[in-house]
């Protein structure tokens, strides 16, 4: 089921991390999760941390942001803050991304270090953490909830223990992407594309992602929309735009001399444009070819209407490797290193 509560800049599958002395929990604990889930699995606390608070490079959410000073501008002065919106597609190229690390289940009980201390070494705030416990442990883990210092905790010998954690995986995962994206929203509030706050839209979007299977996307601009991806790498993109940007692209079409059908087309609404090369690149206009650059369009009534098309393996200025960078590649890479 896929949260409908947040529209976020980007999202992608991550990994869940397990922490727990006994093995023979941890095995039984591996044959009852889904297949389509990233996890690893510690019996070592101390070597389970190493690896949650391992450095690293900087997650998307802080790569798309630097500093820069404006020329003229005395150093001693405010630096200002640049967001750089054609980061977020490119992350499709980093084949690590689904290693960053979203949840941590860890067992209460565990010697040399107890679950709640090992949460409070977690450097990432953001990582959200559940507590298995026993039933004389639970006034604590309520405690530890209250506080923040856990964000679930379920007990261990429940026989629905296991289903309790998987249910709780999705939303935790969002509540995770809700946390890091939270800048970047902020920053986008001055001059972001009105449907990532359209509820019509919002609905629509995960309507089109249960029915693709799409498991990971980004926002992307000129044209808006997104970027999205199945889990073995098939490549879509999502073409959103309102009433004066289809308007707009119909005078473009005039202005260049377009064929009569194009125009038209653009006019009425048949088709938009996805100009993923631009008419001055070529040196007679007039070989411009028109009909690839224009996909069927289709309409959609929210706080405003928008028009859309969903364009399968479109072409793309980014370095994806289509045999490794997906979710399913991933997946067996984890599978080897077990």
């Amino acid at each position: 089921m896929i949260d409908s509560q947040q529209l976020f800049p980007y999202f992608f599958p991550t990994t869940v991390v397990f922490v727990d002395d006994n093995a023979s929990f941890l095995k039984g604990l591996a044959l009852q999760l889904p297949e389509d889930l990233a996890y690893q699995m510690f019996e070592q606390a101390e070597a389970a941390l190493d690896h949650i608070n391992r450095p690293g490079p900087p997650p998307l959410y802080q790569r798309c942001f630097s500093h820069y000073r404006a020329a003229g501008v005395d150093t001693g002065s405010e630096q200002l803050i640049h967001l750089d919106i054609s980061l977020i597609e490119r992350e499709v190229s980093n084949a690590d991304r689904f290693r960053e690390i979203a949840v941590v289940v860890v067992d209460y009980d565990m010697p040399g270090i107890d679950g709640l201390t090992f949460c409070t070494r977690i450097k990432n705030p953001h990582i959200k953490k559940v507590l298995f416990t026993g039933v004389a442990d639970e006034k604590v883990a309520v405690e530890a909830f209250n506080a923040g210092v856990i964000d679930r905790f379920i007990i261990k010998n429940d026989p629905n223990a296991v289903s309790r954690v998987v249910d709780s995986l999705e939303s935790l995962q969002h509540a995770y992407f809700r946390g890091i994206s939270e800048m970047l929203r902020r920053s986008l509030l001055l001059n972001a594309p009105a449907f990532l706050s359209d509820g019509a839209f919002e609905e629509f979007f995960n309507r089109l992602r249960r029915e693709h299977r799409f498991v990971e996307y980004y926002l992307v601009a000129r044209p808006g929309g997104f970027l999205l991806l199945t889990d073995d790498g098939v490549l879509y993109r999502l073409v959103v735009l309102d009433e004066q940007e289809v308007a707009a692209q119909a005078e473009f079409a005039a202005a260049h001399n377009a064929p009569r059908k194009v125009i038209e087309d653009l006019q009425k609404r048949r088709r938009l444009g996805y100009f993923y090369e631009s008419i001055e690149e070529y040196y007679d206009a007039a070989e411009y070819e028109w009909d690839e650059y224009l996909f069927p369009c289709q309409r959609l009534a929210g706080s405003e209407v928008w028009f859309w098309s969903l364009i399968e393996s479109p072409p793309v200025d980014i370095d994806f490797d289509d045999e490794t960078s997906h979710y399913q590649a991933y997946l067996e890479r984890l599978d080897s290193e077990a």
